[in-house]
């Protein structure tokens, strides 16, 4: 006679095998929405400086962080699902320090779901530091992220990030197109040279990170550009540029900033900074000079003269040549 395992043997055996499959294969339904996703770090995301345990020290500095960074799905591994991170784009507002850098993340596990975020970062002037949180219990936000990265461990003095930070909708990034706009190389300033002009064509767009009273900051997404020699055809490129930023309205003072980190025909990336300059009203246009070495003697700049477009042209995609008259802007 053929023996029938028990009921109730047939269930534990059904359960083990569930939690004997990794978790990297419970892949969460909106993950494959990540491939090239940009990630925004909300207002509770937070810097800190100075001593945590064992030691004591006099000083910690804890501070907000704004700003963005890209995640993409990379090559797939047995236990977890693996992404690059790439345009890290933050600024502390506290110590007005621009953070730039990239790294991985991965989520999964064997049996417990664990995550790890590993990333080089510059903050400020300072060498480039590598920040990893561990692998940690955790990541059941996913696709949020919300982990903590530091450089020692938190053990002693260390310098810690603690982010949280979701995927953003293509709708909320605000698309502009440049409209006869410069790349300029020469003299400024108290020198005398000759600066010679090419044209310059393309778009960008905005994401709004933070709006006070005071000031208002904005990630400068998805730069796509084309610098050209004037006398030759259209379609011979002098310079393709890309890259990031961020954009800062001082509404209070009138004033405004644009700091870019541009890719030019995949050199780079070259930091360029208009400086705090007169302006910060309205964000329909955005008529701004990005320069390389502060417009001193020779130098090289970006003379952005962009207007807004509708956002629903976000998604249907922009192309690099000027905007047309029959595109009216954004109200």
């Amino acid at each position: 006679m053929r023996l029938r395992p028990h009921p109730f043997v047939m269930s534990v055996m059904i359960l083990l095998a569930a939690a004997a499959v990794p978790v990297a294969a419970q892949t969460s339904p909106d993950a494959g929405a990540l491939h090239g996703g940009l990630y925004r770090l909300s207002t509770e995301t937070s810097f800190e400086e100075g001593c945590f345990a064992p030691c004591l020290c006099p000083i910690r500095i804890a501070s907000g962080v704004l700003g963005t960074f890209r995640m993409t799905e990379a090559a797939p591994d047995p236990l977890f699902q693996i992404f690059d991170v790439t345009e890290v784009n933050w600024i502390v507002p506290g110590t007005e320090d621009r953070v730039t850098g990239s790294g991985t993340y991965r989520i999964g596990g064997e049996f417990a779901r664990m995550h790890q975020l590993q990333l080089d970062l510059k903050v400020g002037d300072r060498e480039v530091q590598h920040f990893d949180s561990g692998l940690l219990q955790g990541g059941a936000e996913f696709p949020a992220i919300v982990i903590s990265i530091a450089v020692n461990g938190m053990i002693c003095f260390d310098t810690v990030f603690n982010l949280k930070a979701k995927p953003i909708l293509p709708i909320e990034i605000v698309p502009f197109s440049l409209d006869r706009s410069d790349y300029e190389e020469g003299c400024f300033g108290p020198c005398d040279c000759l600066v010679t002009s090419w044209p310059l064509v393309g778009r960008f767009g905005l994401l709004r990170l933070d709006d006070t009273t005071e000031q208002a900051d904005f990630a400068v997404l998805d730069i796509d550009w084309r610098a050209r020699e004037p006398v030759l055809p259209p379609a011979t490129d002098a310079r393709v540029v890309t890259g990031y930023g961020l954009y800062r309205l001082l509404k209070s003072a009138g004033q405004k900033r644009m700091v870019l980190d541009l890719i030019e025909n995949g050199g780079g990336p070259r930091h360029f900074d208009s400086g705090t300059v007169p302006g910060g009203g309205s964000t329909k246009r955005i008529d701004i000079d990005l320069a390389e070495s502060a417009f001193a003697c020779f130098d090289r700049v970006y003379s952005i003269h962009a207007r807004r477009r509708p956002s629903v042209a976000y998604l249907q995609g922009l192309g690099t040549e000027p905007v047309t008259a029959t595109i009216a802007p954004a109200p």
